[in-house]
């Protein structure tokens, strides 16, 4: 009798730790991990207040097999940042598509040439329209400002020049400057303009003095010293 409630209660012993055992481990599927001081488990949701250091020599790497789900994902409030590196070392392949929600055809870089004038000694006779000067620079997204000047001469009154800031070869109607002899022989007069012109995409921009003589068909009208500046302002 005394050996046979020995093993029974040898017995019950076993199944008590063997059931202590199982409850300690989590099930299949269950939501929850480890919490602080215990190892991590994959496939859970991992607990801990205080702050985890993974210490490695030889590194973490993330093999990711999913093509829908990106291997690595960190949600943070709006006013963190998700990541908080110590080295400036540059990252090879890690691409920045925007900058301050700006594409990088937006910013002016270091070899951009963002003001440019032309000007100096000119004398020409114009007829029909030609380029009388020009002006580039490299632009980003923004405006470029241009301004122009020239000094004409009319053969006849009433004769005149008229002169256009454009891109093309033409004079646009509704950018143009005129003046036109009020009397005499051989008058000069003085032509200024500004015009405006918005751009989008980063590269070389041009822009043009058109000019054409305007009254009689059979005289021309000389244009000295034109002169053009060009500013790009970038947008804000």
């Amino acid at each position: 009798m005394r050996r046979t409630l020995t093993l029974l209660a040898a017995g019950l012993a076993g199944a008590l730790v063997a059931a202590l055992v199982v409850v300690a481990v989590p099930a299949e599927g269950a939501p929850n991990g480890g919490g602080p001081g215990d190892p991590l488990l994959l496939s859970r949701v991992n607990q801990a207040g205080p702050m985890t250091v993974l210490k490695s020599n030889g590194g973490f790497r993330i093999l990711a097999k999913n093509p829908k789900r990106p291997p690595l994902m960190i949600y943070t409030p709006d006013s963190m940042p998700p990541l908080d590196v110590s080295s400036t070392a540059k990252v090879e392949n890690l691409n920045v598509d925007l900058l301050d929600g700006l594409d990088s055809t937006a910013f002016v870089r270091g070899t951009d040439l963002v003001a440019a004038y032309a000007g100096g000694s000119q004398s020409e006779f114009v007829t029909s329209p030609e380029v009388v000067r020009s002006v580039s620079l490299t632009a980003g997204t923004g405006t470029v400002v241009v301004t122009s000047t020239a000094v004409v001469e009319t053969p006849n009154p009433g004769d005149g020049v008229t002169c256009s800031i454009t891109t093309g070869t033409n004079i646009e109607p509704g950018y143009q400057q005129l003046w036109t002899s009020p009397g005499g022989t051989g008058e000069w007069g003085q032509l200024a303009g500004t015009r405006g012109f918005p751009v989008s995409l980063r590269g070389s921009f041009t822009a043009n003095l058109v000019c054409a003589h305007v009254g009689s068909v059979s005289s021309s009208s000389g244009v000295t010293n034109a002169a053009m500046t060009a500013i790009f302002i970038p947008s804000p």
